[in-house]
């Protein structure tokens, strides 16, 4: 294992996975990343993915030794002894020099406390569905967008064809329907209200003016049949 290798087997990887372990160290994380202005909001960038290394992501995929197995054509034990061996080597160069070039990858990157991070290089593609994707450069009006509105006259005169020595058609004028705005929360609670009082003020109105011929319907309605019997006797 060397780093074209790495190199090639880490970008292949992640055109079709989100994940790719680097054994011992951490993970390859690819996050798809939305359309983005920049050059001071005056070019729009289509979507990518970008590319992270998480030292939290630390269980083994094995998708890098699976791969290396098919690239040296051995089987996953060789090539997971020899990725092992080579990640080694690795972090000791990381730990001494700080920063390790992956060609046509990016760099991995060391703190003094043995923080791991990684920047892409600009030119990284992992994302076929962006393929042909450019980005739009973005045209600032020289002034601010005003709307003018136009009397009628004016609206007929621009339209209206101009033909010499022809009688000009007048257009008559439509008249605009008013729309009627729609009653608020508070308006429809008052009719509500005011509605239930109408009901039950007509409610009492009525028992008072008949209220001698609907004694017998509260009779029958509050008394059993045995107080009815008493009280036709008194």
């Amino acid at each position: 294992m060397d780093l074209i290798t790495l190199s090639k087997l880490l970008r292949e990887l992640l055109l079709t996975h989100d994940r790719v372990s680097l054994p011992g160290m951490g993970s390859f994380i690819a996050e798809l990343a939305p359309s983005v202005f920049s050059d001071r909001a005056l070019v729009i960038h289509p979507p990518f993915r970008r590319v992270l290394f998480r030292t939290s992501e630390v269980w083994n995929d094995e998708l890098l030794e699976n791969s290396y197995a098919a690239e040296i054509n051995s089987d996953f034990k060789t090539a997971k002894e020899k990725i092992q061996l080579f990640i080694k080597e690795f972090v000791n160069e990381l730990n001494i020099k700080k920063s390790i070039k992956i060609p046509d990858f990016g760099t991995m990157r060391a703190t003094d406390q043995r923080d791991y991070f990684f920047v892409a290089d600009k030119d990284l593609f992992i994302y076929p569905e962006a393929y042909g994707l450019e980005p739009i450069n973005v045209k600032l009006l020289n002034k601010p967008g005003r709307i003018e509105l136009l009397s009628y006259r004016e609206t007929n005169r621009l339209y209206q064809p101009q033909v010499d020595k022809e009688p000009t058609v007048k257009v008559p004028r439509i008249k605009a329907k008013k729309i009627k705005e729609p009653l608020s929360k508070s308006a429809k609670r008052t009719i509500l209200i005011l509605s239930i009082l109408s009901v039950v003020v007509a409610i009492i109105v009525l028992m008072v003016v008949f209220k001698d011929e609907l004694q017998p319907f509260w009779e029958w309605l509050l008394y059993n049949s045995e107080d009815r019997e008493l009280l036709k006797q008194l």
